[in-house]
């Protein structure tokens, strides 16, 4: 390992690194990539601006790695949920209520995550969708992927002898409803009244979550 390595791995490079990372999620969800400013971002970070391409090369590795973090830290919380899946879906036949329950969890498990995730995150991942760049792709292989193929699978499972094509867009309309509140986060707290999103109303999210997913995965 060279010496430059051992810098950028050592505790010191660490933070800086993770400093810039803190500071980059936040203007580049208020600004996009084209008019994000890593001059903001350095200053922003409390570094200087020369640290950027020390430890990211590029504008566009930096906002790469922003969503590479991203993508790590939601898969620690969901990875748990789609590896039990994966084992159930596994075995030769699994019992309805075990299906349902399962997609059930990982209905909910995507909820709480979104609602106390880092609140730029959302912001990221709209205009990710509405306009993909390369950092489309980490969110797609990294994270829709493979829940999105688990999900399917389930809802094949609760709904024997559904077209494989049609278990597919359910699934992916069960999942909406997570993606939608992600993205109207603020409209949705402030038509509801609400201070925020604490306990009570996510509780409340829950069982709505919850009802529609049911009626979806076992409506004609």
């Amino acid at each position: 390992m060279g010496m430059d390595e051992r810098v950028k791995n050592s505790p010191r490079g660490e933070t800086t690194r993770d400093a810039l990372l803190d500071a980059a999620t936040v203007v580049f969800a208020r600004a996009g990539f084209g008019a994000a400013n890593l001059r903001e971002i350095a200053e922003a970070a409390d570094v200087n601006p020369a640290l950027i391409g020390y430890h990211f090369h590029s504008k566009e590795g930096l906002y790469l790695a922003v969503f590479e973090r991203m993508v790590a830290q939601i898969r620690l919380a969901v990875d748990p949920v789609l590896q039990r899946i994966e084992q159930v879906l596994a075995e030769p036949a699994t019992d309805a209520p075990r299906a349902l329950e399962l997609v059930l969890h990982f209905m909910e498990t995507m909820l709480v995550h979104i609602v106390h995730e880092h609140p730029a995150w959302g912001e990221l991942f709209v205009r990710e969708t509405q306009s993909p760049t390369a950092a489309f792709e980490l969110l797609y292989q990294g994270l829709m992927v493979r829940g999105h193929r688990a999900l399917s699978m389930l809802v094949q499972r609760l709904r024997q002898g559904e077209d494989p094509a049609k278990a597919r867009l359910l699934a992916a309309t069960i999942f909406s409803q997570v993606l939608v509140i992600r993205i109207s986060r603020t409209p949705l707290i402030r038509l509801m009244g609400w201070d925020g999103i604490g306990n009570l109303e996510l509780e409340a999210l829950k069982t709505l979550v919850r009802r529609n997913t049911t009626l979806l995965v076992l409506g004609d």
